[in-house]
């Protein structure tokens, strides 16, 4: 039986004006169920508080589901001016819900983001954030700004491309990249900051002592002069991964993705991966070496997919069907559901669609997306909007991002396919196989003719 009100209570509190009905359902005060927060910034305990209305509508913390409404139990007496007090709270908890924002959530917004925030800045003092498409500077020295853009961004490894132009193929392109690799060698020597790496554990060993880690490779298979033993050479060099073609750049042994219906294509060279293409995918593959295939043609992509011995990498990416532009790698749907087969990894670069800058929002529909194409094992980050930190902080209020999922996102699946990859070296038969010499006979090729 609940108690009756005295007269002198009803006549001093009457029910009609200070009884709330709150008929609000609950809802949850947190947004990161399932990740670990420091102990710091948990101030109200668990991850999967919420939040509902006792002893007369006043919001208290509870782990049990509930929902608003007025408390008939026994309360013990209170003086007038605590009741007052207590009233005036309620009406205002009441006005806030009626508004549709919990007043609660309107105050700890901002410091639930900062939380996120935090999480997200140390678990990527444990995991390496692997950029996958750094761009390297253009001088010959790596100023301040350029190593306090990697470090706001908490970037703790990149891939660093070597660069040769399209042109020089069956010109010089040979000695550009040799060229490439001693300039990129020599800016990250005047620094303390930045290392070249040669092995997923001397990647993780530099992170561990506060460097960023530098993973050289080769941006187009033009650059190999359609040799083996170029090939190795350029490993024994350093260069641990190679794009097999850049955009619109073919080879002989190589289809590259087409842009331009205005295009001129050669008779000769092939549509698709030829018989060469797979000598030299193979030889990759024996060394050890990263095989980056996101600006191969379509058909290319799937015969190297299939024919891998293993995981390859897609840098400069996003899926066909949510951007579709010449500055960046268009991937379709079903060379993306391939990736679990090969077990290789896309690194989504989510900065710019074209000319039109991605929004955070976006970002994480496309990375959500490409989750549910590929699966959480194989996808990485090549770009961000605004920051890492921040588009990880929004990533980590879906309840699926839990530790586990982030670190795989941010670049352990990288380091998976790195090992992996070092677990085949010289596991392979060499391969020492020339180029058919018709497939370069009409190009005015720079080679001295074998006797």
């Amino acid at each position: 039986m609940n108690p009756v009100p005295s007269r002198e209570f009803l006549e001093v509190h009457p029910l009609h004006q200070h009884q709330p009905h709150c008929k609000q359902q609950c809802f949850v005060f947190t947004e990161i169920a399932d990740i670990e927060l420091p102990a710091e910034i948990t101030k109200f305990g668990g991850g999967n508080e919420k939040i509902r209305c006792s002893n007369g509508g006043i919001p208290t913390y509870s782990s049990k589901k509930d929902s608003c409404s007025e408390s008939s139990a026994e309360r013990p007496e209170r003086s007038r001016g605590r009741k007052i007090l207590l009233g005036v709270g309620v009406v205002l908890v009441c006005i806030a819900m009626a508004g549709g924002i919990p007043l609660a959530l309107q105050l700890r917004s901002s410091s639930l983001l900062e939380a996120r925030l935090a999480f997200i800045r140390r678990l990527l003092t444990e995991s390496p954030l692997i950029e996958g498409s750094w761009k390297p500077p253009s001088t010959m020295s790596l100023n301040s700004s350029n190593l306090f853009e990697v470090r706001q961004n908490h970037i703790g490894a990149v891939l660093w491309p070597i660069a040769v132009p399209c042109g020089a193929q069956y010109l010089d392109a040979v000695q550009l990249t040799l060229e490439g690799i001693d300039r990129a060698k020599r800016i990250t020597a005047a620094t303390d900051s930045m290392h070249i790496v040669e092995s997923a554990d001397e990647m993780e060993q530099t992170h561990i002592r506060g460097e960023v880690a530098v993973l050289m490779g080769i941006s187009g298979g033009h650059a190999l002069g359609t040799s083996t033993a170029v090939l190795r050479s350029i490993y024994l060099l350093g260069a641990r991964f190679v794009s097999i073609t850049s955009l619109e750049c073919t080879t002989p042994w190589a289809a590259a993705a087409i842009r331009r219906p205005d295009y001129l294509i050669e008779e000769n060279v092939t549509n698709s991966f030829n018989e060469f293409g797979q000598t030299m995918l193979f030889e990759m593959n024996r060394l050890g070496m990263l095989v980056e295939i996101s600006m191969l043609s379509e058909a290319a992509m799937l015969a190297v997919l299939k024919t891998a011995k293993a995981p390859v990498l897609l840098t400069n990416a996003t899926p066909l069907s949510m951007c579709n532009s010449s500055n960046i790698a268009s991937i379709p749907d079903h060379v993306l559901s391939l990736l679990p087969e090969n077990g290789g990894v896309i690194l989504l670069n989510l900065e710019r669609c074209g000319d039109r800058t991605l929004g955070v929002r976006e970002a994480i529909t496309a990375i959500n997306y490409v989750r549910k194409v590929a699966g959480v094992d194989h996808i990485g980050l090549g770009g961000a909007p605004k920051s890492y930190a921040l588009l990880l902080a929004e990533l980590a209020r879906d309840r699926v991002w839990g530790n586990a999922a982030i670190k795989k996102l941010v670049g352990g699946n990288v380091m998976r396919i790195l090992r992996e990859i070092e677990t085949l070296k010289n596991r392979l038969p060499l391969y020492e196989e020339w180029i058919p010499h018709e497939s370069i006979e009409s190009n005015s090729y720079c080679r001295y003719p074998e006797s």
